[in-house]
């Protein structure tokens, strides 16, 4: 599956949350669940390369798969191309 230029939400592990935190990766969601939105430019056998809005500019964050529990992403509509 195709997870790259896409605007996802990664449920991180416990030490995933603890990770995000402390690079300063805002986190969404309730008491018992944390989330991270993120848009992703890439995803390789390391994990995923994400986009942060910073201060100072645009930074590529790289979330390593051992601290991703769960993706969820808005299924894509087929777009029609071309003549019909």
């Amino acid at each position: 599956m195709k997870i790259a230029e896409r605007e996802i939400a990664i449920l991180p592990g416990e030490d995933g949350g603890k990770i995000a935190e402390l690079a300063g990766i805002p986190l969404a969601g309730g008491s018992q669940f944390l989330w991270v939105n993120a848009y992703v430019e890439e995803s390789d056998d390391l994990g995923l390369w994400a986009r942060l809005d910073r201060p100072d500019g645009d930074h590529l964050f790289l979330i390593r798969w051992e601290y991703v529990l769960a993706i969820d992403m808005l299924e894509g509509k087929p777009q029609v191309m071309g003549l019909r």
